[in-house]
């Protein structure tokens, strides 16, 4: 008996292992695209002529594409599994970089930001969705752990394309690329093994819809996710352009700036994991949002490439832990129903994406970058207003 017992126990660290590595190799798939891409925009928007303003719009385009998308995503990876979203999700990704490989034209830029939103989302669904049956499955909270995979994933896209511009490879070439690497991880997401769906009965395959927006922590998680996602998608949009025509930044130093800020958004997040474990999550998330705004303080204002982005190390250091544990918190709030508590959070977060890069660029276009990006000071400071209001007590599982 006792010695069945720890095979059994073997068994089941085995596959909470196997489970692990399977949920941070898609956030570090996820966050590797994302680091291609931010680097990336400096040079499309040279090529096709962008000013900040069409850049935003574009960025905007995209983000109301996802939307479309994350409205019923969450109902369809309730109900035919996270495997098929991901797959499109995937591979939809590839052939939207394929097209930015080859586009010439504002239509063409339209079009393929278009297809990028509509599956990118899916991606961004699909890897919180199985992050959070992660912690279902296995009882443990992970989400802020998984997230440091998208970081570092981050980092290791935007130096890797940082060099590559530096040796001389084109930016088409590495779109390409890129859109190699995501095929293949769509095809991997065919036989990939997935942890488990529990849900409570009664709770399967029902839809969440607007009665998630009566789940007080899912709408607190809502709200959180929405004014963090407004400086997420402004820096997303325009940190490479304002390292390149503000501060004179040449491809190797943009990369190695982006690649910073997710450096240090990964040192973030593996450090919440056991700040979480000590602290209130109230607690943690003020302080992100009072730290973030001080780094972004110190990026606005820089002379420098150098100081700013060193302000941008705190950015990512402060801000890392408030978007994996807010949705942590989504989706522990709606049993069964937690890749559409995950799905509207994240779903009300793009509305973010689709607002600030529009505001961020009309404002540079009006004054000047610098003063675009400033207003993400105030996003900061909104962020530490409302997690001083964390719904309590805190049941969340602990953190590993």
């Amino acid at each position: 008996m006792i010695l069945q017992s720890s095979d059994a126990v073997r068994h089941v660290a085995r596959h909470r292992r196997l489970h692990h590595r399977v949920a941070f190799g898609y956030f570090l798939a996820l966050g590797f695209h994302v680091g291609v891409r931010a680097v990336q925009l400096a040079n499309l928007a040279t090529a096709l002529r962008l000013d900040a303003q069409m850049l935003g719009f574009a960025g905007t385009v995209a983000a109301a594409s996802g939307i479309v998308t994350l409205l019923v995503g969450g109902y369809v990876a309730d109900r035919l599994g996270r495997r098929l979203v991901l797959g499109i999700g995937f591979a939809g990704t590839a052939a939207s970089f394929i097209w930015q490989a080859r586009i010439h034209s504002l239509s063409g830029l339209m079009g393929s930001f278009v297809l990028y939103g509509l599956c990118c989302s899916f991606i961004d669904l699909g890897a919180n969705a199985i992050g959070s049956d992660y912690e279902h499955c296995h009882g443990v909270g992970a989400m802020t752990g998984l997230h440091a995979g998208f970081s570092l994933g981050a980092m290791l896209g935007a130096l890797a394309t940082g060099v590559a511009l530096w040796c001389g490879v084109g930016f088409r070439t590495v779109y390409l690329g890129l859109a190699a690497v995501l095929a293949a991880v769509a095809v991997g997401s065919a036989v990939a093994p997935l942890p488990s769906r529990t849900a409570e009965p009664g709770h399967r395959h029902r839809r969440l819809g607007l009665a998630g927006l009566r789940i007080p922590a899912v709408g607190f998680a809502i709200a959180l996710i929405t004014v963090t996602f407004f400086g997420d998608g402004a820096l997303e949009n325009f940190l490479a352009v304002y390292l390149h025509t503000t501060l004179a930044s040449g491809p190797l130093l943009i990369g190695v700036g982006i690649g910073s800020y997710h450096l240090a958004s990964l040192t973030g997040r593996l450090l919440a994991s056991r700040v979480l474990s000590r602290w209130q999550e109230r607690t943690t998330i003020t302080a992100a949002g009072l730290l973030a705004a001080a780094g972004l303080a110190i990026s606005v204002t820089a002379p420098s490439s150098g100081v700013a982005i060193a302000g941008l190390l705190l950015v990512g250091l402060a801000i890392a832990p408030v978007v994996p544990s807010a949705l942590s918190l989504a989706g522990r709030s709606a049993p069964g129903q937690s890749a559409q508590a995950v799905a509207a959070a994240t779903a009300a977060g793009y509305s973010a994406f689709i607002i600030s890069p529009i505001v961020v660029g009309a404002i540079a276009n009006r004054t000047s970058l610098r003063m675009g990006l400033a207003l993400l000071i105030t996003t900061a400071l909104a962020d530490a207003a409302l997690a001083s209001r964390w719904p309590t007590p805190d049941k969340s599982p602990s953190q590993s």
